[in-house]
């Protein structure tokens, strides 16, 4: 239903039809008609109203059926419970497209009817609905403004800007474009997706990213429905040079209430999002402030150029050698290298610095940029040509406005070649000024950290776009859930964690004869489906040295949990190595993923876990886990030798195939796995599964 011609004429229409159209100023069934007129939209425009003959000076029709050809888009405002009548009305007529502003369908009780109705509609008659419960679009090249927004109705003009939006709420989906707009900077689509009964926010996101119009596009949710689309979706935005950029809702418990309230939907874990959407080389943010920032700086400034040499890196000039120091500082928080300039660069400062101005990176120019001629713009110049610059930051601490007005149209020349931000103390410039300014590549920030925030941001843009495909490989044969602690173990063994030597010991065995084969010191525990806590309920007991301590424990366990007759896990103790979590979850909004990280009792304490969706890459994995604090462990701490993070990578990838492969089992843990020595390879020592 939701093809790309379809599309194309939801959000660039040539007629529009707007069923429960009103004469009554200051009503949202008449809003729609005057935006749509005020802003300049030059296709036909049909108000439907079986009570009134005009509307706005457009003459009206009383029904969908009675429209003098097939609108390419229809916007209804009208109760609820007729909503479902009126998207069947448009299927017979021909119209492939439907907005629905009304109120009152999923988001209440005595609404959720409705929504079903409109939904077997839609399905029915083919019509693609956007909504209901929402603010409409912006499309602002066509001039198709399909909204009542009060932000569409209090602007007098709009611009264009290669930034997309896309919410899941029409309020904040208004107030950003209402910011973009005023800052002067513009936006190309903006969609209020509403309850996503029919479409939801990431067939929205499809269709923008493959706009010649969009460099980034900002994305509002508090849930997405099968969410594991987003992977795909992010890696043909890649393609195109289009990056995403997303505000989640619900970090907190009272966030996800509040959402869950607003929507009808529980949001998934924040974690999770996090994890999963830097995977698909998506940009989180944390508020709309850093929304606002992040479009500006990803629409209009280019990617870092690539010197290709380790001392490459950002080149920075300053008028404040404190302010170069606080710049200095920023970089290393926010992982932006600072390039160490060439010989011949250096050699070229040498010369035209004063003797007591710092001549290393940042450069402190000192005073005498105010009284000796052209050293501002021959400074710019030589550390421009170094190839190891990768962009240029020029800092002002005072009168930056003047040196500004100055020096603008070096930076605009400059900007054509790698990215500039002229960052400042205080001052902030007109939205005309920073327009100008930005278009030409050179970014104009109020302070040392946002400088260095926004470029953090066109690192990773550049980092992310060489992110490898989609992992394609045929998946593994069905494969049936564990039964019990053998064929657990036997999985874990099949995704290279090899299980640790271990029986089972019934009621009648005894430990004299049961663990001969064994090697102690022994570790006694109650087994997983027995007790999923049994550290906290004190049913594990290490370095156990006899066999009478093992009968002794064995029937103390049994009696503690009231089940004389269950098995007791006898394992063999692990050598020493590195504690790590490696399990798998099926039901989250992505769908199967993967979490790795530190493990042990204090999972829940550090929470040094990372996620990723299934199926995975070594690449992925290893990406991954250098983010964690664990990776300091792997690597070797303390006169520790390094531990196998070839061989843990290797197991989480088969580890992720093989649970994808078991479709029956809804959570697989292994905690800890003891990741050895390099070359040691890994050893399981609990698992729970989940079926």
């Amino acid at each position: 239903m939701n093809e790309k011609s379809t599309l194309d004429r939801l959000f660039r229409p040539d007629s529009v039809a707007i069923v429960g159209a009103s004469p009554q100023r200051g009503s949202p069934r008449n809003a729609i008609v005057r935006v749509l007129l005020k802003h300049g939209f030059a296709g036909r425009v049909y108000p439907v109203s079986p009570s009134h003959a005009e509307v706005e000076g457009l003459k009206a029709y009383k029904s969908v059926g009675e429209l003098p050809e097939v609108p390419d888009v229809a916007l209804v405002i009208t109760p609820a419970q007729t909503v479902p009548g009126i998207i069947a009305e448009c299927g017979v007529k021909g119209i492939r497209n439907a907005v629905v502003f009304s109120a009152g369908f999923e988001e209440t009780e005595a609404g959720k009817d409705h929504a079903v109705r409109l939904a077997e509609a839609a399905r029915k008659y083919g019509v693609n609905v956007m909504g209901p419960n929402c603010q409409g679009a912006w499309s602002v090249k066509h001039r198709a403004m399909l909204t009542y927004s009060p932000a569409a109705q209090n602007l007098e003009t709009i611009q264009h800007a290669p930034i997309a939006v896309v919410s899941q709420s029409g309020a904040l989906a208004g107030a950003i474009g209402n910011s973009l707009q005023r800052a002067g900077m513009g936006c190309s689509y903006l969609i209020s997706v509403g309850n996503e009964t029919v479409f939801d926010a990431l067939d929205a996101l499809e269709w923008v990213v493959e706009q010649e119009d969009v460099r980034v596009v900002a994305l509002y949710i508090e849930g997405l429905n099968c969410a594991e689309r987003m992977l795909a979706i992010a890696e043909k935005a890649r393609k195109r040079g289009v990056q995403i950029v997303v505000l989640k809702a619900g970090r907190s418990e009272v966030g996800q209430q509040a959402t869950a309230s607003h929507t009808g939907k529980i949001a998934s874990s924040h974690a999770v999002y996090t994890d999963v959407l830097e995977q698909a080389g998506v940009i989180s943010v944390n508020s709309l402030v850093e929304v606002l920032s992040a479009v500006e700086v990803l629409a209009f400034l280019a990617n870092p150029r690539i010197s290709g040499d380790p001392k490459g890196g950002i080149s920075v000039l300053s008028s404040s050698g404190g302010a170069g120091a606080l710049l200095a500082d920023h970089s290393s928080e926010n992982g932006i290298p600072m390039s160490e300039f060439s010989p011949a660069t250096a050699d070229r400062l040498e010369k035209l610095l004063p003797e007591f101005a710092r001549k290393a990176n940042p450069i402190d120019l000192t005073g005498q940029i105010n009284t000796v001629a052209n050293l501002f713009r021959d400074t710019c110049n030589t550390i421009a040509e170094d190839p190891r610059t990768e962009a240029i930051v020029v800092q002002y601490a005072s009168s930056g406005r003047k040196y500004l007005q100055e020096d603008g149209e070096l930076f605009k020349s400059l900007g054509r070649e790698l990215p500039v931000i002229v960052s400042f103390v205080g001052e902030t410039m007109e939205p005309e000024v920073r327009r100008a300014f930005r278009e030409a590549g050179v970014l104009l920030a109020a302070d040392p950290s946002i400088t260095m925030q926004a470029l953090s941001l066109i690192y990773r843009r550049r980092r992310y776009q060489s992110l490898p495909p989609l992992p394609e490989r045929p998946p593994l044969p069905e494969r049936p859930a564990p039964r019990d602690w053998e064929e657990t173990m036997k999985f874990c063994e099949d995704g290279g964690v090899t299980p640790a030597k271990w029986l089972v010991l019934g009621p009648e065995d005894r430990a004299r004869n049961a663990c001969a084969g064994l090697k102690y010191p022994l570790v006694v525990k109650v087994l997983p489906s027995d007790s999923e806590h049994k550290t906290e309920l004190g049913l594990v007991k290490l370095r156990v040295q006899t066999p009478e301590a093992v009968d002794a424990l064995a029937a103390e366990f049994r009696a503690k949990m009231g089940k004389p007759g269950a098995g007791i896990l006898v394992q063999e103790m692990v050598g020493d190595g590195v504690e790590v979590v490696l399990s798998a979850l099926r039901k989250t909004d992505f769908g199967p993923v993967i979490s790795i990280g530190t493990g042990g009792v204090a999972i829940e304490l550090y929470r040094d876990v990372t996620h990723l969706a299934l199926p995975v890459t070594r690449e992925q994995v290893l990406a991954a886990l250098r983010k964690l604090k664990l990776w300091t462990l792997l690597q070797g701490f303390r006169g520790k030798p390094a531990a196998d993070i070839d061989a843990l990578a290797d197991a989480a990838v088969r580890f992720g195939d093989q649970f994808l492969a078991a479709s029956d089992v809804q959570e697989f843990e292994i905690n800890p796995v003891i990741v050895g020595a390099k070359g040691e390879g890994l050893r399981a020592v609990d698992a729970l599964v989940i079926v």
